[in-house]
């Protein structure tokens, strides 16, 4: 069945009336959506500081447009794609004020807040020997439930940084990376902020502003939204659960599931995110036990407003308060979720923005490229069991001189056997007689199609040969059977191609056609 991510790039006319507007209505030259905002002045201020922290130089002034994408931080900035939405957001900001004729600014929003460290520790690497080897942050100290931007920093990432640069494809640019990688790790206080600083020399060269929403002008500006939510509590997550309802009616799962009582924010205890429960008039933490007033609540909210945080229902309305965004730029899972939103925004009495598919990116080579020729095959086939594929690539690559005669006579067999079961079934009434007769077709092409890959794999030491060349394949375009970008980072290429290789991906993709790309290196 398609995916709801898929039915929204083509606009299916069911999912229009749950979003703000289709992808590509934000180009129609009548829209009003791509207006300059007058960001808050305390917020301005706070992102200039933050700029320079990180290492960039703050190009904007707080009156621009903004479009908005982001990602929770990860090891070497986690999988390509959190990199491919940046690029998209970046080129689908030049593309709007060419298009509407007004500033607009691309802003990274580092999602600091979460605490999943099991999805941020990991990442693969394409190595040398053209394998995946999956790398992993395994810090000394106790890490449950801290949000990343108390995730600390230890040596051990500087043994993963080496481990990176002994495994991934090097070239004279490796040294720099490598020094780059380890300078902005001894900067960094922080799990996110070495993210932060690692997206911040990736995109130095563009107008991206990196964000994060544990700035402390960003937790008071933002502290209307959790106000609303304390004061009606759980309403937004009645607005969730019935938009959920409405998927399924549908066809599509709902990527939102949420408990009844379940709020949509975190607080923060002894330094720890926990997760927030409304039951009996009270708002409750289960996994710490303490429990507060919609008053202490609201107090809390007032005195220390940095200890609470959106979960990813109430964070697109916090960065909406915060920036206004024009558009937000989402991977699939993220566009089935804001399908559950449209409702909640209203709540909120916040515009809601239009949300547009990140750019889709294959990362190849020339030998890959044509190993897939050889083979015959799109890159979608490597997604196939390993079995299947190491089949049909002996069927495309090996010639035996048996096949030529296995081709030649095996239909005359086929037809010989079919029309002796014919003359047998006007012999035989029933029972185990007919079964053997009905069967003995299916038999004997079962029989002729084992012949053939017997032949196939009679050169041993060309079946090997071709074995490698489709791991190959498959390590380099689905590792695992998975995309891509949802395994490797963008470090696993930039050892080989340098910081150069930014450019090049921001002026190959296609933010257009919502199509995968394929960037050859």
């Amino acid at each position: 069945m398609r995916s709801l991510a898929d039915a929204y790039r083509d606009e299916a006319p069911a999912l229009t009336p749950l979003y703000a507007g289709s992808p590509r209505s934000i180009f129609a030259p009548e829209t009003n959506r791509v207006a300059p905002a007058d960001w808050n002045p305390e917020l301005v201020a706070a992102l200039r500081a933050y700029q320079r922290e990180i290492g960039l130089e703050p190009r904007f002034t707080g009156r621009e447009a903004v479009i908005v994408t982001g990602q929770q931080p990860g090891l070497f900035t986690g999988p390509l794609y959190t990199v491919y939405k940046a690029l998209t957001a970046v080129k689908l900001a030049a593309r709007l004020e060419q298009t509407h004729g007004v500033p607009v600014v691309p802003v990274f929003w580092l999602g600091s807040d979460d605490h999943d460290f099991e999805e941020a520790r990991r990442v693969g690497v394409l190595t040398r020997r053209h394998e995946p080897l999956m790398l992993t942050y395994s810090p000394r100290q106790s890490v449950d439930g801290l949000p990343l931007y108390r995730v600390p920093v230890e040596d051990s990432l500087h043994e993963l940084v080496d481990a990176l640069r002994e495994a991934a494809p090097g070239s004279e640019r490796a040294d720099d990376v490598a020094a780059f990688l380890h300078g902005s790790l001894d900067g960094a206080d922080s799990f996110s902020a070495w993210t932060a600083r690692l997206l911040a020399r990736l995109f130095r060269d563009t107008p991206l502003v990196v964000f994060e929403p544990r700035l402390p002008a960003a937790r008071r500006i933002a502290a209307g939204v959790f106000a609303r939510e304390i004061e009606r509590p759980l309403a937004s997550t009645v607005l969730v659960r019935e938009a959920a309802r409405r998927i399924e009616a549908l066809g599509f799962s709902p990527q939102l599931l949420k408990g009844p009582t379940e709020c949509n924010f975190f607080v923060e205890i002894a330094g720890r995110r926990r997760k927030v429960v409304f039951e009996e008039g009270v708002f409750k933490s289960p996994e710490e036990g303490a429990s507060w007033s919609q008053a202490e609540l609201a107090s809390l909210l007032e005195h220390a407003p940095e200890r609470l945080s959106a979960n990813v229902a109430l964070r697109c309305i916090v960065q909406q308060a915060l920036f206004s965004a024009t558009a937000y730029v989402a991977g699939p899972g993220e566009i089935a979720y804001w399908a559950q939103l449209k409702e909640v925004f209203a709540f909120f009495e916040q515009p809601m923005p239009i949300v547009y598919p990140r750019a889709r990116v294959m990362l190849t080579t020339t030998k890959l490229r044509k190993l897939l020729e050889k083979f015959q095959w799109r890159a979608a086939d490597l997604f196939e069991s390993p079995d299947v594929l190491l089949n049909r690539a002996l069927a495309a690559a090996v010639r035996h001189p048996g096949l030529d005669i296995l081709t030649r006579d095996g239909e005359t067999v086929l037809g010989a056997v079919e029309a002796l079961a014919y003359a047998l079934r006007a012999m035989v009434a029933s029972g185990p007689p007919l079964d053997a007769v009905n069967a003995l077709g299916d038999k004997t092409r079962a029989e002729l199609e084992r012949i053939e890959r017997l032949l196939r794999r009679a050169d041993e030491a060309q079946v090997d040969a071709v074995g490698k060349q489709v791991a190959r394949l498959c390590n380099a375009l689905a590792p695992g059977r998975k995309p891509q970008d949802r395994v490797y980072t963008v470090f696993s290429f930039l050892f080989e191609h340098g910081w150069d290789l930014m450019p090049r991906l921001l002026e190959a993709i296609d933010i257009g056609a919502f199509a995968t790309t394929e960037v050859e290196l």
